[in-house]
């Protein structure tokens, strides 16, 4: 293990250093920190709407818990798009622009919603997809968000603003001041928009998904379509894209039938005919994408730094119930090189794992296929698909997901401490 670890300090730390030192990656990373706080409230809301209690659910749903709970959710995670974008512009500017800072973030809002596609109801009222306003947007979110920081600083650069004699309040001067390079952002964005509209795709979010999801079409239910799945979520969480939504809308059709055929067999009295189906995609979300429970484990028990430990606090009670966007978008795990490996081994590993011990070795039950399992708690999700053996499978995939992390969770966690020691 140290020679491993020597050998990524080597090799990773530079490129992570050079990396997160870039002004570019300090103010992506600042804007997705400062969405914590939301991300973390939506976390609870969900836990609480998701408990897998049916005594529990009834009960809230009786005396109208359950949809305030829901609303929780649906105010904070369902919409983190809008302020990943406003906390991404408003952070690219604070070092330049810092006092048009809240002013571009705003803007920078208003530019995602003309790019947000829209329909009609009957009645003739406009209403948003909701659907892009959550995790599927914040991909386009965060690119918003730079460039309308990026563009409105530019202008401002070149002086191209309005200016009011030396009187005037400075709050009023500023206001004004904005006007110029927030309508230039304003006409790029609605040009982007109609261009987009001449496209088979209609908009930026369809054109995105449908790029993505069309090399999917031909995957199906082995071992190695299950992990160029599992890769393909991974790399795209890495890049800020929600990999599950994207990737498992192709497969999910796929699993269905599955589902139906082993449920027509097995009530029959006859065996699993497709024993890779869902479940294993299950298997590779213990804590989240990922497979992140074991780095909760480790930041939560043996962090050395405040930072890490804190975190490891916030994120395990998420991670026990399979939700980690707080930990993927505000330690973060995205776009950081440092995890890059372990973040993609790890579920793929789980796989192999899970592979063996129930196709190839047979010593745990082959699973049904059932769906909708996302928030039962780690553990509790390998009993109800395959009994005690399931739960002694992801038992063991977790601590190998421990070892798989514990030298990057190391390297990580020394940096932090330093970067601790060094402002005390």
């Amino acid at each position: 293990m140290e020679k491993v670890q020597a050998w990524l300090e080597k090799t990773l730390i530079p490129i992570s250093t050079k990396l997160s030192s870039s002004k570019f990656m300090q103010a992506l990373s600042g804007g997705m920190m400062s969405v914590l706080p939301i991300m973390m409230i939506g976390a609870i809301f969900s836990i609480l709407t998701n408990l897998p209690i049916d005594a529990y659910k009834t009960f809230i749903a009786d005396i109208g818990l359950a949809k305030f709970f829901a609303l929780g959710t649906t105010m904070t995670t369902d919409l983190i798009s809008i302020y990943m974008t406003y906390f991404i512009a408003k952070s690219f500017s604070s070092r330049k622009h810092k006092d048009q800072s809240s002013t571009i973030g705003m803007l920078a809002v208003a530019c995602f919603f003309i790019l947000l596609p829209f329909g009609v109801n009957e009645a003739g009222t406009k209403f948003f997809e909701f659907t892009y306003l959550g995790s599927m947007g914040m991909f386009v979110g965060i690119v918003t968000g730079y460039f309308t920081s990026l563009i409105y600083g530019w202008v401002l650069d070149k002086d191209i603003t309005i200016k009011l004699p030396d009187g005037v309040p400075m709050n009023v001067a500023n206001s004004f001041t904005g006007i110029i390079p927030a309508l230039v952002v304003a006409v790029i964005f609605l040009l982007v928009n109609f261009l987009l509209t001449l496209t088979p795709y209609g908009n930026i979010f369809s054109c995105l998904y449908s790029l993505l999801q069309a090399p999917l079409q031909s995957l199906a239910g082995n071992m190695f379509s299950m992990i160029i799945i599992v890769i393909l979520c991974q790399i795209l969480w890495f890049f800020g894209i929600h990999g599950s939504m994207t990737v498992l809308g192709v497969i999910f059709p796929l699993w269905i039938a599955m589902y139906a055929e082993n449920s027509a067999s097995v009530a029959a009295g006859g065996p699993v005919l497709n024993p890779i189906n869902v479940t294993f995609f299950d298997f590779t979300t213990i804590g989240g994408c990922g497979c992140t429970l074991g780095l909760s484990i480790l930041l939560c028990l043996f962090s050395k730094s405040k930072q890490n430990k804190t975190y490891g606090k916030l994120f395990l009670p998420c991670g026990l119930f399979n939700i980690n966007e707080p930990m993927v978008f505000s330690m973060p795990l995205m776009l950081n090189p440092l995890f890059i490996i372990p973040f993609i081994l790890a579920p793929v590993l789980a796989v192999v794992i899970a592979y063996f011990a129930i196709v190839v070795l047979q010593i745990v039950p082959a699973p049904l296929g059932i769906m909708n399992l996302s928030y039962v708690p780690a553990l509790f999700r390998g009993f109800i698909n395959c009994g005690f053996q399931g739960v002694i499978l992801e038992l063991v995939i977790v601590i190998i997901s421990m070892v798989i992390y514990y030298p990057f969770f190391r390297i990580a966690d020394k940096q932090a401490l330093a970067n601790e020691n060094k402002e005390a």
